[in-house]
């Protein structure tokens, strides 16, 4: 445990320097043997560092993830206003990284409805790529959100809500 917990520190302090080639030595690093845990270290990172090359690396590496316990670090990062800034990005990963998101498609029925059309598109992929999976209870939470919540889709989605709502209906 002290072990682990002195990698995390020494992680932390090596994603938080304004040295962009150190921190993507360090994503190359996590790339071949980090761990989910780590996870908000780098969602933290990607908040405070802007550099396309760092945000790149940090993207690539979520979207090849294939520890089993990243989707809970990945849906609290959604959930969360820390991520509004690559939202987009992170709904995608979900999708990229064929880890199992079916039992979160409310979450993603939610991101569809607050988010930009990008973020609605994204959304809609990761819940056709997980509906199939899903127990019906989770789909049905997800059918109940969207219906619930009609009133709030803008116009330029509702076509893709129509869409979305179909798409589930047809695993119920």
């Amino acid at each position: 445990m002290e072990k682990e917990n002195k990698y995390y520190k020494e992680i932390e302090e090596k994603l938080n320097t304004k040295d962009n080639t150190q921190i993507l030595k360090v994503l190359s690093e996590i790339r071949v043997s980090g761990k989910a845990n780590i996870l908000p270290l780098i969602f933290n990172m990607l908040s405070k560092n802007k550099n396309q090359q760092v945000s790149l690396e940090a993207f690539s590496i979520l979207g090849q993830l294939k520890d089993k316990s990243s989707p809970k670090y990945i849906i609290e990062a959604i959930e969360s206003e820390v991520s509004d800034n690559y939202k987009k990005e992170l709904i995608t990963t979900c999708w990229q990284s064929g880890l199992n998101y079916s039992s979160y498609l409310d979450t993603f029925a939610r991101q569809f409805i607050q988010g930009d059309y990008q973020i609605a598109i994204e959304a809609f992929t990761v819940i056709e790529e997980w509906i199939p999976e899903a127990e019906n209870e989770y789909i049905l939470a997800c059918k109940n959100l969207l219906i619930s919540e009609v009133s709030n889709i803008d116009t330029e989605k509702k076509p893709l809500y129509v869409e979305l709502v179909k798409l589930v209906e047809s695993y119920l």
